[in-house]
């Protein structure tokens, strides 16, 4: 089964929140315009990296992982695509009486694998072997459906959606057996030093706003529900999944839900959607980052104290 983050997953994660607090302290100790805008937008074009590497792996899984079995791929199919729906119509509705905070109606769409994955991997020997290549697989589909609303949907400058849209494709085009090298070799580039650039820049941002002011928010309010949003949609896709394709699996029905619950925590592509609809500095926009913060330490930390109560699946 694909996965490069096996090896580095976990100081991976721990690299993003370390880049993404000092992006935090500097701008909030020094002042934002240590990062300037120039240096902003190259951190969002070097995400192409690591959407071609998106691109990469799905690839590797639809020839000889997870996806072979094309009838299995519906259940994490429609988990992504409910599990990116329904927290999306939740902000939507929450936020229907404010134009200007409706826009960041995708923010709360995607997962982050990185962040995922890292949890995951400290309870993985509770899970049987299907549950990481679940969490893999609508993970995967999660950000592809993200890349498309960035490219169609969100307005995004022509060459920003461009970029991403093609990076991902390009990786889907790599001939499969030149995938595991390729995934060798921009891997770690991408965990060690894009994603974090990308975190320092995305959140160095002085923040002028409470905690409590943002839960107050409907921008605020509309992001954090994307923890219960997301279990919804992502168990319910994957019990549709199952009852379509009529495939057979060794997770049960709690085990979708209890691995759903990671699908709560974003912050590579939220925070790019972020930047994307909300002008950086306005209120919406530091509202948006708080509670993506806020929502993706909330479903870690359910996750965490849900699976360390799981026993060991029966061999």
């Amino acid at each position: 089964m694909l996965v490069r983050f096996i090896r580095v997953e976990r100081n991976a994660a721990l690299l993003l929140v370390v880049a993404g607090l000092l992006g935090l302290l500097v701008a909030n100790l020094i002042g934002a315009s240590i990062v300037s805008h120039q240096v902003s937008e190259i951190s969002h074009y070097t995400l192409c990296l690591f959407f071609f590497l998106v691109g990469l792996e799905l690839k590797r899984e639809l020839t000889g992982g997870v996806f072979k079995n094309k009838k299995s791929l519906l259940v994490p199919l429609l988990a992504a695509v409910f599990g990116a729906l329904i927290p999306a119509i939740i902000y939507f509705a929450i936020t229907s009486n404010n134009p200007a905070a409706q826009s960041g109606w995708a923010i709360p769409m995607a997962t982050d694998i990185t962040f995922a994955l890292a949890v995951f991997s400290f309870f993985a020997r509770k899970f049987s072997k299907g549950a990481r290549g679940f969490l893999l697989a609508f993970a995967i589909i999660d950000d592809m459906l993200a890349i498309i609303v960035i490219a169609l949907f969100l307005g995004a400058p022509v060459l920003t959606g461009a970029l991403v849209t093609g990076s991902a494709l390009l990786g889907l085009l790599i001939p499969t057996k030149k995938i595991p090298k390729l995934e060798n070799l921009i891997h770690p580039f991408v965990s060690y030093l894009v994603l974090p650039i990308f975190a320092f820049t995305a959140l160095s941002l002085p923040i002028n706003i409470s905690i409590t002011s943002v839960l107050a928010s409907v921008v605020g309010i509309g992001i954090m529900l994307r923890v219960i949003g997301k279990v919804v949609g992502i168990s319910l896709g994957a019990w549709l999944g199952l009852r379509l394709s009529g495939t057979q699996s060794d997770l049960k029905l709690r085990d979708y839900v209890q691995i759903s619950i990671l699908g709560g925590i974003g912050f590579t592509v939220s925070l790019l959607v972020t930047d994307l609809v909300f002008n950086k500095g306005s209120v919406e926009h530091s509202q948006a980052v708080v509670a993506s913060l806020l929502a993706a330490l909330i479903a870690a930390a359910i996750a965490s104290v849900i699976y360390s109560f799981r026993g060991k699946p029966l061999s």
